[in-house]
């Protein structure tokens, strides 16, 4: 795919950090223009970007000069908690962190791609554990459950504008957040290495080739489809 975004234009949300810093990298490489979205960048900047904030989402793409190409959304995350201590506060930040988000990004990139009459490409990065069972993770997977649904929703009703909406859902990878948990249990990180047929918890970049094979003209045909990179944990559980 060497050169296949050259002169496109992708946001990646998320984009700081994990598998959104990876896509960034290897977008660029491939002659993509990359603006990133996250709230790790400082305010009051064009790259900060809110997803669980409506106005932070409209503002993000308003300053914008054209229409994205392809977008990619990364934001995402949750605190883990067991069921039964999940407050309302707490379930309702990760709803609208990683469902939320993703159909906020979703909603106005594709609000822009259809003003300006264009294509556009979107992936959403979410997470094996949509399938649950996800112990302490249950909010985490229910929010995750719900964005799969609005990725299939959005595929069928923007297929008409040339609007495509597909997924990758990656099991455990290695992330500057994943890595600060299993570095403080490691009994964790050798659990999932052990529970994975092909050996090791994924990189970003183990995930990425799916991502963009998605994003890219490649895929024209292809919307509403999930992929799942996880070394085959699906298929030993």
């Amino acid at each position: 795919m060497s050169g296949a975004f050259t002169g496109k234009l992708a946001v990646v949300t998320g984009g700081a950090s994990g598998i959104g810093a990876a896509c960034v990298l290897q977008l660029r490489d491939q002659g993509a223009s990359v603006f990133i979205g996250d709230v790790q960048a400082e305010p009051d900047t064009p790259e900060y970007l809110d997803v669980t904030n409506r106005d932070s989402v409209d503002a993000f793409f308003s300053a914008l000069d054209r229409a994205p190409d392809v977008l990619i959304t990364c934001a995402g995350g949750a605190s883990r908690s067991p069921a039964l201590d999940v407050d309302e506060a707490a379930m309702e930040t990760t709803l609208s962190l990683n469902f939320g988000g993703f159909w906020r990004c979703a909603q106005e990139a594709s609000r822009r791609a259809v003003a300006e009459n264009k294509p556009l490409a979107i992936v959403h990065v979410g997470s094996s554990l949509h399938r649950g069972p996800a112990p302490d993770l249950s909010h985490f997977a229910a929010a995750k459950a719900a964005s799969m649904t609005m990725v299939r929703c959005l595929a069928q009703e923007l297929a008409a504008h040339d609007i495509r909406v597909n997924a990758v859902v990656p099991g455990p990878v290695e992330t500057p957040a994943t890595k600060s948990l299993w570095d403080a249990s490691p009994d964790i990180r050798e659990a999932l290495d052990r529970a994975t047929p092909l050996g090791r918890i994924g990189q970003p970049d183990d995930v990425v080739p799916a991502i963009l094979f998605l994003a890219s003209p490649e895929a024209a045909w292809s919307t509403g489809t999930v992929l799942t990179i996880d070394g085959g944990m699906d298929v030993a559980s």
